[in-house]
């Protein structure tokens, strides 16, 4: 049997997501869960170790409030596969090996990261990670070290290796909704188990990075730097909330499992989606208010019934005749502005995890959106150093990712150079632009 071990501060979340989950699943369990909304434990590793002590389970699962298992017979093929695994001291969904490989996916809908079979790795992601209660019994989480909410887990894993045990990521699937990082904290506790463990590990690998002593002086530097390096190169989450500054009512369409949006505050937003697992998946991470399952060019609103309405990485996946008439049903649904990103010209893409709608079907220039009456910005930086979803055709990443943001400050103003395209159409109350 399974102890599924959970420490929540949002009990809407516990409720909607991980217990709605676990009340599908085909064998028995043992929950046991943690109430911090008030803060009682001061750090992940205070919470687990005293939930962990109370589990009775052969296997004690440590999972967040907003994982969402992705089959109904997860927890019984977990603990099949446990079994089976040796030497082992943890096992989780998603980790990194020795190396920096990447296993695993925290979206249940699919992903080209899902393992077909165990993989040992170096370290576990933490939302969720499977301990058998004979190695808990002899390993406890360090309470005096990670006295926060981060690199606990990693933590946890090398301790494990360093007695002869071994991590592994299962091939079972989960979805996980996690908030932005304080990034401040996070780089605290990096340092802390670089420190800790350099002795052992020349290098140490995290779902949140690589960790070496160079890489932590970047990272500072970084920090320090990032308050700048954003004002000179916003990203489209930056200037998607500038843009909706005031917007008191917005319509989403085509929203996805995720949108820039959960980083806005709007009072009412409106999430349009046809995809079944993506709209449940927004729908657990909270981002709108209101939800509606249906084919964005067959639905209705009434004339301006929202102040903006927008559709993200949407228009290239209708038709040139279907894209047309949203572009003009969305000016009439907006009072205040319309706003569109798109990649610049056509760009293959087939159907992946499962979705038939995420085929490209058409290609938009700047020409085109400026004859519907839009502004078009470039995104994304120059074409030419991107290829297949927005990847970057060179190595090493860290190197072209600053290649290709000082090239924006180009494509900002030549669309025609920037991979992706931003599109804004400003109306005033009379509905002329």
């Amino acid at each position: 049997m399974i102890s599924v071990v959970c420490v929540y501060n949002n009990e809407k979340t516990l409720k909607d997501v991980l217990l709605k989950s676990l009340e599908k699943q085909t064998v028995e369990f043992e929950l046991i869960t943690l109430d911090n909304r008030d803060n009682k434990y001061r750090s992940a590793a205070e919470a687990l170790n005293y939930g962990g002590k109370q589990a009775k389970g052969d296997y004690i699962m440590f999972v967040g409030q907003d994982f969402w298992f992705g089959s109904n017979s997860w927890l019984e093929d977990a603990e099949r596969t446990l079994e089976l695994l040796p030497d082992l001291g943890v096992a989780g969904v998603a980790g990194v090996s020795d190396t920096g490989g990447r296993f695993g996916a925290v979206r249940w809908e699919g992903d080209d990261n899902l393992v077909q079979k165990p993989e040992e790795v170096q370290t576990l992601d933490e939302c969720l990670l499977i301990v058998p209660k004979s190695v808990f019994d002899r390993l406890k989480f360090d309470e005096e070290m990670f006295d926060g909410w981060h690199c606990y887990v990693a933590d946890y894993c090398l301790n494990a290796a360093q007695l002869g045990l071994k991590s592994y990521v299962l091939p079972a699937s989960g979805s996980h909704s996690c908030a932005r990082e304080n990034l401040e904290e996070l780089l605290k506790y990096q340092r802390r188990l670089y420190m800790k463990h350099r002795k052992n590990f020349k290098r140490v690998h995290t779902w949140m990075g690589g960790i070496s002593w160079l890489r932590l002086q970047l990272r500072s530097l970084r920090q320090i730097l990032g308050p700048f390096y954003l004002r000179l190169f916003p990203d489209l989450t930056i200037l998607m909330r500038d843009e909706l500054a005031g917007v008191d009512t917005l319509l989403d369409l085509g929203c996805g499992h995720h949108s820039p949006l959960q980083h806005c505050d709007i009072p009412l937003t409106v999430g349009v989606e046809l995809f079944e697992p993506s709209l449940q998946e927004n729908k657990r991470k909270g981002i709108h208010s209101q939800y509606i399952k249906a084919d964005i060019t067959r639905i209705e609103f009434q004339p301006e019934s929202f102040d903006a309405v927008i559709a993200v990485e949407v228009l290239e996946h209708l038709t040139k005749e279907e894209g047309r008439e949203l572009l003009r049903r969305m000016e009439k649904w907006a009072r205040q502005k319309v706003i569109i990103t798109t990649p610049n010209g056509y760009l293959w893409q087939d159907p992946y995890e499962n979705n038939p709608l995420q085929e490209h079907r058409s290609g938009w220039s700047p020409g085109e959106l400026r004859e519907f009456g839009f502004s078009v910005y470039g995104m994304t930086g120059w074409k030419w150093l991107r290829g297949y979803k927005a990847g970057l055709k060179f190595r090493p990443a860290w190197f072209w990712v600053r290649i290709s943001d000082l090239t924006q400050k180009v494509a900002y103003r030549c669309p025609r150079f920037a991979y992706q395209l931003l599109a804004i159409r400003r109306i005033n109350k009379s509905g002329k632009k």
